[in-house]
């Protein structure tokens, strides 16, 4: 399982599935990993899903800060793991509780690197 390191020194994990244009995927609930989000329904005929296992989660460090679990403090490991996959843009699907860092992100935009809001589910 490939994995970068985040803002702060915590080493994250992912895994990639399917053909076409990148879309990271965010899991929902506390300390879940995105193992459970499977192919999304056959998403990955589409696109390429990058599954992305939260700090803590699967195969992914806890972080040595337990604050950085908060949703806010998340966002930061999306923009390390854009970073790492050298893309300027990316979409994000984020289930459930995934989504609630970046309801507010993709309401100001202030970066301009997010190419569409996230999809509630």
């Amino acid at each position: 399982m490939p994995k970068f390191t985040s803002y702060d020194g915590t080493e994250l994990a992912y895994r990639t599935e399917g053909k076409g244009e990148p879309l990271v995927c965010l899991a929902g609930g506390p300390m879940r990993d995105a193992a459970y989000l499977g192919d999304l329904g056959g998403l990955t005929a589409h696109r390429t899903l990058v599954l992305l296992d939260a700090r803590g989660t699967g195969a992914s460090a806890a972080p040595a800060d337990p604050g950085t679990h908060r949703c806010d403090r998340q966002v930061g490991d999306v923009e390390a793991l854009r970073r790492h996959l050298g893309l300027e843009r990316l979409d994000l699907l984020g289930h459930s509780a995934g989504r609630r860092p970046y309801a507010p992100r993709a309401r100001s935009a202030s970066t301009g690197r997010s190419s569409r809001p996230p999809t509630p589910s």
